[in-house]
């Protein structure tokens, strides 16, 4: 499978989070990964957001029941939560989000699937175009879709990208090519 790209980013440093207030700054590490390679066949996508995307869980189909993800991201929930059910003939085909002025944060996510767009999030029309990061792998086939990753911290989601899974016609040679 290929990793066709991602919104936001992983930090591995240790940071200080400060709120403004006279209490001191709390030590954090790094930000955590996860992984749903394979995990295809998803019925739901369920996101809590405030300014940014604090956390995104998925639901898949497996056997004919409904399987949750772990929540990936904030431990407190936002202000506001989303559903998004996908029809059992639909697929992710891309994604786009917008991050945050800071650059520590998904401002709104976009889910292409073959039947539709759907944006999660704040509004991003005050924001410059080169804030937002579109990955459109041009799948056609529900096949390719392979699966999500990302990362979060324990205030936000600050990174989601989506993998690739390319498939091949009987008619179609496949050669690999190193450097």
């Amino acid at each position: 499978m290929i990793r066709a790209g991602s919104v936001g980013k992983i930090s591995h440093c240790e940071y200080t989070y400060w709120d403004g207030s006279d209490a001191p700054g709390e030590e954090v590490m790094g930000d955590d990964s996860w992984d749903d390679k394979g995990r295809t066949k998803i019925s739901h996508i369920y996101v809590a957001f405030d300014e940014v995307i604090m956390s995104i869980q998925f639901g898949f189909l497996e056997n004919g029941a409904l399987v949750l993800s772990e929540k990936y991201g904030a431990f407190e929930e936002g202000s506001n939560f989303r559903v998004l059910r996908l029809n059992q003939d639909e697929y992710v085909t891309g994604l786009s989000g917008v991050l945050e002025k800071d650059g520590r944060g998904i401002r709104n996510l976009t889910f292409r699937t073959n039947l539709g767009e759907y944006m999660i999030g704040r509004s991003s029309d005050n924001y410059p175009s080169d804030s937002t990061i579109d990955i459109d792998p041009a799948i056609c086939d529900r096949r390719e879709f392979g699966g999500f990753f990302g990362s979060y911290d324990r205030y936000r989601l600050t990174s989601i990208g989506m993998y690739l899974s390319p498939i091949t016609s009987p008619d179609m040679v496949v050669k690999r090519e190193y450097n």
